[in-house]
């Protein structure tokens, strides 16, 4: 009896680690304009996801079509909102889903584009526009009771990333104790590197250094804490930069990234795709992905600026190699305090691992608790001189980042980057026709796969190690956490 009480709790986990995406509630609307924008929707659900263009960047809300969800925006449920409130947070979740349906419509074929392109509300709208009309008159019938825009709140959630059931059947409590003393050993490896001078980091290829372009001017922190003042007035206390002021802050914040070259696999380059729709990398076109984020602090909703690289490959160095792969990459991120400072940068391979954090003098540590969980890893605190950009010292093959400098000019050995905005990995053009994302319908590029995923499937983090899009990056093996977590920098940091 017992045994088939564990079948059955296994099963059920198993099946609901294969449900992707949730099903949308099928509404009925008293007029016949409402139900045909609710019919319109669920025609363009239907087309994304007979095609497998799904993307899911951001999460759908079950019931909202026209909303989708990420976990900053989703730490508002827990907050107290006057309506003003209410409807800019459902109108920042509008313009979330409006988005990523306009890049899942532009990942179908040309005759599917065909098709769509006559479902439009009215005549003299574009699919754009008839995205946005739909959904403001859907929202204003869906939640213009208190008890609907209180079950909104309720539901409004990122899905968790991590897969219970395996770890449930890995026997989670007993094999993460293996994993985090792996976690505590490879921490002290990396303090070694780190208590090592700069000029002592071994060499293997050539240093190569990755300059934004010259023209690119530094805002002083007077500009900068201006912007944000001037773009955090509205009822949510938002900072969203004009596209001018954006550029001018990815401009004056953008980072030098230091390589040791050993080989191809070494150089940064522009994501493209081949006629099979397999990543490749075009090392002669170097190009940085840009996109802004935000976290909460205490009161305040810091402005985050996030750069991202890719390599074509991190290489095998033995036979049993199983951290090597097709694929490679780096995120970068400062967050900014509204005075314009530096809080802390941290970073990310884009597999989700190897989470640092740097503090500025500008951040208090706070100590950590004892707990189960693996603890946040700070290998170097930092000291911004704001007239000087940050360097990122990475290391040949693993790519893993040695150290952390300020420096403005490189005299040889330098190259020049474009700044791109990270969108544009979600729409990438084939080599035959048309467009596909980089990431399939989870979140993962499946072409990156790596062996560790036969070992570390027990921490329950989906195939471990294999690069994914933003809002998919789990970056502990023990305990839950994620590069974009709401609440991640007030658990271990404060402001003095």
């Amino acid at each position: 009896m017992k045994f088939k009480l564990l079948l059955s709790i296994l099963c059920a986990l198993l099946l609901s680690a294969c449900a992707s995406l949730p099903q949308q509630s099928i509404k009925k609307y008293p007029d016949q304009e409402s139900q045909s924008c609710a019919d319109f929707f669920s025609q363009l659900e239907q087309t994304v996801s007979k095609a497998g263009v799904i993307d899911s960047q951001a999460a759908r809300i079950n019931g909202y079509p026209y909303l989708r969800i990420n976990r900053f925006l989703s730490d508002f449920r827990n907050q107290k909102m006057n309506l003003t409130s209410f409807n800019l947070w459902v109108e920042r979740m509008q313009n979330l889903a409006k988005e990523g349906l306009l890049i899942e419509l532009s990942n179908l074929s040309t005759l599917e584009k065909e098709k769509v392109s006559f479902q439009r509300i009215t005549a003299n709208s574009d699919l754009s526009g008839s995205i946005q009309y739909c959904g403001e008159l859907l929202r204003s019938i869906d939640l213009d009771e208190e008890n609907e825009r209180q079950h909104l709140k309720s539901i409004a959630k990122a899905p968790d990333q991590y897969k219970t059931w395996q770890r449930v059947i890995g026997l989670y409590p007993l094999t993460a104790m293996l994993f985090r003393a792996g976690i505590i050993s490879w921490h002290k490896e990396t303090n070694e590197v780190y208590k090592q001078p700069l000029e002592a980091l071994e060499t293997k290829g050539e240093l190569i250094a990755y300059l934004p372009s010259a023209n690119y001017k530094v805002l002083s922190e007077q500009d900068v804490s201006q912007i944000i003042k001037d773009s955090s007035n509205n009822s949510l206390h938002i900072p969203e930069p004009s596209a001018n002021d954006k550029q001018k802050l990815f401009d004056s914040f953008a980072p030098i990234f230091e390589i040791d070259t050993l080989s191809n696999d070494d150089r940064i380059g522009t994501v493209e795709l081949d006629k099979e729709s397999i990543a490749k990398i075009n090392t002669n076109l170097k190009n940085v992905y840009q996109h802004l984020s935000n976290t909460p602090l205490h009161d305040q909703n810091l402005l985050q600026l996030n750069n991202s690289i890719w390599f074509p490959a991190r290489p095998k160095t033995s036979s049993f190699d199983i951290l090597a792969g097709h694929l490679d990459g780096i995120t970068w991120r400062v967050t900014l305090l509204s005075n314009g400072k530096p809080l802390l940068f941290d970073s990310i391979h884009n597999c989700g691992c190897y989470h640092l954090f740097f503090p500025t003098q500008h951040a208090i540590v706070l100590p950590q608790a004892q707990s189960f969980e693996e603890p946040i890893f700070i290998p170097q605190t930092v000291s911004v001189n704001s007239s000087e950009r940050p360097v990122i010292r990475i290391a040949h093959s693993s790519h893993y980042i040695e150290r952390v400098y300020f420096k403005n000019r490189f005299s040889s050995n330098s190259k020049h980057y474009q700044l791109k905005h990270a969108n544009a990995l979600r729409s990438l053009k084939l080599d035959n026709d048309g467009n596909r994302s980089l990431f399939d319908e989870e979140g993962i590029i499946q072409s990156s796969q790596r062996g560790e995923r036969y070992f570390f499937w027990p921490m329950g983090i989906p195939s471990p190690g294999a690069m994914r899009q933003w809002g998919h990056h789990a970056t502990a093996f023990v305990g839950r956490r994620y590069f974009d977590d709401a609440r991640l920098f007030e658990k271990y940091f404060d402001i003095p």
